[in-house]
């Protein structure tokens, strides 16, 4: 049979039975893989060991939890263990997925929590068996950027979607996620999320957790003093202000450093004052400080 083995760059052709070491990159990955593979066929074996496909089908699940003292910096030849239903790693030094991940075409479970990851790859969309996927409180190391794909949409069974405290990530909440009709958790708390217009369109069922999102410093440079300068307030703080809405906070936005600045009578547009020179910084806070932007500025004569 002929399977893939990894190589630094990318996955060449061999044939199995292969030895375990020759199927991961990663020897701390490839020594927890036979621990697996040890558990699931009742036999003990080691890296040394050469085994079948067969073999390997028998992994359904994969463990690495918080207290095992391993260091796995990459999971490149997972997809080995094609039968793979749930997988949970916490606190290891892993920056991105591999794409052979993708191809877990089982998978049910997948939990990364407090590992290194940076970003969320498109493909993992492609697991369409997919019910749980977490991916919160990614360490400094790693801190998880940029947005969720268009495409999570697909992932039609989904019912429990975590990427809580990450701190980083940003843009909109994706459109797609109103397809999810099986979702029964959404957490997205403590990120940057900039427009989350989409959870107005989520089934009432849905438990929905957006607190805390702050979408950081705007540095908007030097303003001729006395001139207009209104700023179009994120689409987030545009829902906290509008009744009906599920982000809607009684007590508005508050504005913070300069009492001459205020929102229009719309309540989409922040005027910041510019009558004194000087260097300002003003910042707009929903729950208190939790939810905020900020914006800075220098004031020249």
């Amino acid at each position: 049979m002929t399977s893939y083995t990894a190589t630094a760059k990318a996955f060449t052709p061999v044939k199995i039975p292969a030895p375990i070491k020759t199927l991961f990159d990663d020897i701390s990955f490839a020594r927890v893989a036979a621990e697996h593979i040890s558990k699931a066929t009742g036999t003990p074996v080691t890296i040394e060991d050469t085994v079948t496909q067969d073999t390997l089908d028998k992994v359904t699940a994969l463990r690495v939890l918080s207290g095992e003292p391993l260091k796995i910096t990459n999971l490149r030849g997972i997809g080995h263990l094609r039968n793979l239903e749930d997988v949970m790693i916490e606190r290891q030094l892993i920056t991105r997925l591999p794409e052979d991940f993708g191809t877990l075409a089982k998978l049910k479970s997948a939990y990364f929590i407090n590992c290194s990851l940076k970003s969320i790859p498109d493909w993992i969309c492609k697991l369409e068996s997919l019910i749980s996927l977490n991916l919160s409180s990614q360490s400094p190391l790693g801190i998880l950027r940029g947005s969720i794909p268009e495409s999570i949409g697909n992932l039609i069974k989904l019912e429990r979607f975590d990427v809580g405290n990450n701190n980083n990530l940003c843009g909109k909440l994706p459109d797609s996620f109103a397809r999810l009709t099986a979702l029964k958790n959404l957490l997205v708390q403590s990120n940057g999320f900039e427009d989350l217009t989409v959870l107005n369109a989520m089934p009432s069922t849905t438990t929905i957790n957006a607190r805390n999102q702050a979408l950081g410093i705007f540095e908007l440079g030097n303003v001729a003093q006395n001139s207009l300068l209104p700023i179009r307030l994120p689409e987030v703080f545009v829902q906290a202000q509008t009744p009906g809405d599920v982000l809607y906070e009684p007590g508005g936005v508050q504005i913070v450093g300069s009492p001459d600045a205020y929102l229009d009578e719309n309540l989409r547009y922040v005027h910041l004052p510019t009558r004194t020179p000087g260097t300002f910084e003003v910042m707009l806070a929903i729950h208190g400080r939790l939810t905020n932007v900020s914006y800075r500025y220098t004031v020249t004569a």
